[in-house]
């Protein structure tokens, strides 16, 4: 796809980038068609070489002292203290971050993409798992506006949901490497840190798109860095993997689905949890195989522990046991396994072609647009492929 000149504003921030520490080589930002930004290759590159990298004192951290200085309650959470210090730069004067700021993507694009903003009548025509990351995503939201409106009631609904997304969709993994163990700017003590207190902005890296196998941002107490994982030539779009993601999670989290996806696989809990008794619930949460249950397009099709609940459903308790204790790998029992997943594939694939058939015929307008629309009628179809390569696979 032909990469296209990004404008002035993206010029303005590329130096702006550069004399606030950030090292580019030989990548630069381009817009896409119908796609928004990316990086491509402005010269050849070979596959080793360091692209970009963003020095720590560049990284935006709850660990940094402007943000320190807002004195967050201890409970709100770091991604709120975030969207909180980025909404109160927003319409600052002289905010250091502004060309940084007019190159993010505007709450117009984020309405049309994200699907926290499309209308209860798509939101209703989900994806399962896509609805249940989505009711995630909106509590966390809610929690967080709770906590930020207390103690900044000036921050608007719309405008901490605005910067909420910005962080949501461009941060990165950050331990913290640059500071010591007991560092008293660390969000907690090391060892009880989480994925969710290990939040840094990174400017210009948030430009890179996402693929499955692409390049493998590193982390260590200097700064961010992207080195090529192989040769690209000049105009050629350049990657990186936000990690092994579902089309579900990337929809509901980014905005986009991929249209080959190696990472994808579809939950198969609601259709499964609901043919449990409550004894086997009960066992199978005291044997610790309770829920995420999931199908892959790829080998193995079905997980080890879709294996284990199907035993239980289907065949005597005892040869459920013996599976999950190891004492037999079950495969005697694969065909009686097999045929009843197909039964619960087979009834689920008439449902998808229901919805495919009542989201095809959607009319756009006002609360229903044609991105909206194309993204979800994709991503069923991509549901549907998986169930039909299901029963493909274990009809064999």
């Amino acid at each position: 796809m032909a990469a296209m000149d990004p404008g002035e504003e993206h010029t303005r921030f590329i130096e702006w980038a550069q004399s606030n520490g950030v090292n580019i080589n030989g990548i630069a930002p381009a817009q896409f068609k119908d796609r928004g930004m990316g990086i491509v290759a402005a010269t050849d590159i070979k596959k080793g070489d360091r692209i970009v990298h963003v020095r720590n004192t560049s990284l935006i951290t709850v660990a940094q002292r402007e943000i320190q200085a807002l004195e967050f309650p201890t409970k709100t959470s770091i991604h709120a203290r975030l969207a909180a210090y980025f909404a109160l730069q927003h319409s600052k004067d002289g905010c250091q971050h502004r060309p940084w700021q007019d190159v993010w993507p505007s709450q117009d694009e984020f309405k049309d993409i994200l699907p926290l903003h499309w209308s209860k009548q798509l939101q209703d025509l989900l994806p399962h798992a896509a609805a249940v990351l989505l009711t995630a995503q909106r509590s966390n939201l809610e929690r967080d506006y709770l906590s930020i409106h207390a103690i900044h009631p000036s921050i608007s609904r719309d405008l901490f949901t605005y910067v909420w997304l910005i962080v949501n969709t461009r941060t990165f993994y950050w331990e913290y490497p640059d500071l010591p163990n007991a560092h008293p700017r660390l969000p907690k003590k090391r060892p009880q840190l989480t994925a969710d207190d290990c939040y840094a902005m990174c400017p210009f890296m948030d430009y890179f798109n996402h693929s499955d196998q692409g390049c493998d941002p590193k982390a260590d107490a200097k700064g961010y860095s992207v080195t090529a994982d192989r040769v690209y030539k000049a105009g050629e779009e350049v990657y990186v993997s936000y990690g092994s993601h579902t089309n579900d999670f990337l929809l509901v989290e980014y905005g986009f689905i991929l249209d080959s996806n190696g990472c994808d696989s579809l939950p198969l809990d609601h259709l499964i949890l609901s043919q449990l008794s409550s004894d086997q619930v009960q066992v199978l949460k005291e044997d610790g195989f309770y829920g995420s249950y999931t199908l892959s397009p790829t080998t193995p099709t079905l997980c080890y522990r879709t294996q284990a609940v199907v035993r239980l459903l289907t065949l005597p308790s005892r040869r459920y046991t013996a599976f999950v204790s190891g004492t037999d790998e079950g495969t005697g029992d694969q065909g009686k396994v097999n045929e009843y997943v197909i039964g619960l594939l087979v009834k689920y694939k008439r449902q998808i072609m229901e919805i495919v058939e009542e989201v095809d015929g959607l009319k756009t307008g006002v609360d229903v647009t044609t991105g909206q629309k194309d993204a979800l009628l994709r991503r069923w179809k991509q549901v549907r492929a998986i169930v039909k390569t299901g029963i493909d696979v274990l009809s064999s």
